[in-house]
C-alpha cells in the first residue's frame, strides 16, 4: 500500500474555470442542483489524474446557506438536502468501481474567516446532526470538516459526529487573529 495518498483538488476552482458563477451564500451548491453533470465531471476529472479521495460538492449546502438567499426554512431544508443527496451521488458515481474514497464536506456553518459569526453550541448542534444524518444516509465514507476556523464549533461538530461510526477528518483555516 502506498504511503502517499492524493487528495482532490478544489471543486469551486474548476466551477468558475467551468464559466460557472457562484451565487452569495450557496456558493457551489446550486451546481448541485442545476448542473450535477458537471459535478460529476470534475470529480472523474480527479479520479483519473489520480486522486484516492474526492470531496463532495457540500460547502455551502446547508439550509442556513439557502435561508440567507430569502428561502423559507421549510424550502431551505428541501434545496439543502437535495442538493447534498445530487453532490454524493456524482461523487459515487465517479468513483464507480474504483477503491476511491468519499469524503463529505462540512463547513463552518457562517464564514469561514468570521469565526465570531458561530451561532453557538445549541444551534450549531442541531444542524451539524442534521447534516450528518443527511450524509450518513447518502453513504459517503469519511467526514471532513472543512475550513474550520472556530474551536467551539470544531469540538460541538465532532461531538456531533461521533456519534456515527465514520471516520472525521478535519482541516483548519487559522488566521493571525
Amino acid at each position: 500500500m502506498p504511503l502517499i495518498k492524493i487528495l482532490d483538488g478544489g471543486m469551486g476552482t474548476e466551477l468558475i474555470s467551468q464559466g460557472i458563477k457562484l451565487p452569495p451564500h450557496t456558493w457551489s451548491a446550486d451546481t448541485n442542483i442545476n448542473n450535477p453533470s458537471l459535478v460529476y465531471k470534475i470529480h472523474k476529472k480527479y479520479i483519473e489524474s489520480g486522486s484516492d479521495y474526492i470531496i463532495t460538492n457540500t460547502f455551502r449546502t446547508t439550509p442556513r446557506s439557502y435561508m440567507k438567499t430569502g428561502l423559507s426554512i421549510i424550502k431551505s431544508k428541501e434545496i439543502a438536502h437535495q442538493s447534498l443527496i445530487n453532490a454524493v451521488k456524482m461523487a459515487q458515481k465517479a468513483r464507480g468501481e474504483t477503491k476511491v474514497k468519499i469524503l463529505g464536506s462540512i463547513a463552518p456553518l457562517e464564514d469561514c474567516y468570521k469565526p465570531s459569526n458561530y451561532p453557538g453550541d445549541r444551534k450549531a448542534k442541531l444542524e451539524f446532526l442534521e447534516l450528518s444524518n443527511w450524509f450518513v444516509d447518502s453513504g459517503i465514507d469519511i467526514f471532513i470538516l472543512e475550513t474550520m476556523n472556530n474551536l467551539p464549533e470544531i469540538l460541538v461538530c465532532l461531538r456531533t459526529l461521533s456519534s456515527h461510526n465514520i471516520p472525521i477528518w478535519v482541516s483548519l483555516n487559522l488566521l493571525d487573529e
